[in-house]
């Protein structure tokens, strides 16, 4: 029987599914180190956000796979992976609709304050015995705009990217322009987007801004300071992508310069984000705990594909979706 570490724990159709096959085994603690006392006998490892290294690879004579739980794999160290001769599979397409919808939920809550105005209402601040709830709204700073025929740019028009373009084109009749040099004009037209072929070109034009491109080296801090000054002072921006592509420093001195209108951000450069980060606690952006993810039905995908993946490796089949295929 083959024994599989998984690092943590995972949706039970997909933790069901290796156990048919396979002993589980779960490093305690949850550490690198727990996880390299742990693997010495194991034959794949199953891993979500901790980072594998080759330090924890080399620690793992039998390892034949490892499966990353979602859809980008920057938490493995794919070229040492590589050059070990370990295959390493992932989960693309299992979030597509759950992380396009955080998107979206971004954009209308940005667009009409409504976590301000949630807050305000609680509070108290909207209610009074002798001014109408109206007033108190406008001089709360509640009076926003339409989302009807503005302008959304979106970078990275992948399997989300485009989700997310198509139903606010069809929703709420927006101007999609696209920036993604790996996708060609055609495809672009298919989803009803405009591709546009620099940020610079495209920043300016945009009401809301939503990054949904991979993490890496390449897409580090592409939306820094220089970008960030390109934005209409009314403009949002929106990242449920990876941390690393906004400079979280330059994001945190425009909003307090207000040189920009506010942000939504769901993942975090480190993460979690330190206590005292100041987006935590700034009134014109939505903070959330990495949810693009969590949802009944993305977890289960997610647990099933990775499931499925290392299985097929370790049983001689060729896997659906490999990153590193020696």
């Amino acid at each position: 029987m083959y024994r599989i570490l998984v690092v943590e724990h995972i949706h039970q159709a997909g933790e069901a599914m290796m156990s048919q096959k396979a002993e589980l085994v779960f490093p305690k603690p949850q550490t690198p180190e727990g996880i390299i006392e742990a693997i010495g006998d194991c034959d794949a490892l199953v891993v979500r956000n901790t980072p594998i290294t080759r330090q924890i690879m080399n620690a793992a004579p039998k390892l034949a796979v490892i499966g990353r739980h979602g859809v980008g794999y920057d938490t493995v160290d794919t070229q040492a992976a590589a050059e070990l001769g370990i295959p390493v599979v992932y989960t693309p397409a299992s979030n597509t609709e759950s992380v396009a919808e955080l998107a979206i939920g971004f954009i209308l809550a940005l667009c009409r304050k409504i976590v301000q105005a949630n807050a305000a209402m609680k509070s108290g601040e909207l209610i009074s015995d002798t001014v109408t709830m109206a007033i108190m709204a406008r001089q709360k700073g509640l009076i926003t705009n339409d989302l009807w025929g503005k302008t959304l740019g979106v970078i990275g028009v992948g399997r989300i990217g485009s989700s997310v373009s198509k139903k606010m084109i069809a929703a709420f009749n927006m101007r999609v322009l696209g920036y993604d040099p790996y996708v060609d004009a055609e495809t672009f037209v298919g989803y009803g987007v405009q591709k546009i072929a620099s940020l610079e070109e495209m920043l300016p034009q945009c009401d809301y801004i939503a990054v949904h491109c991979s993490g890496g080296a390449e897409t580090r801090h592409m939306i820094n300071e220089r970008m960030l000054a390109l934005m209409k002072p009314t403009a949002y921006l929106l990242n449920t992508a990876r941390g690393t592509i906004v400079d979280e420093t330059a994001l945190i001195k425009a909003l307090q310069d207000k040189r920009i209108a506010g942000a939504a951000i769901d993942v975090f450069d480190p993460e979690p984000p330190h206590r005292e980060n100041p987006l935590l606690h700034m009134e014109n952006v939505i903070v959330t705990s990495h949810l693009g993810a969590m949802t009944e039905e993305s977890l289960r995908n997610m647990a099933t594909m990775v499931a499925q993946g290392v299985l097929d490796v370790l049983e001689g089949r060729q896997p659906q979706y490999p990153v590193v295929n020696p």
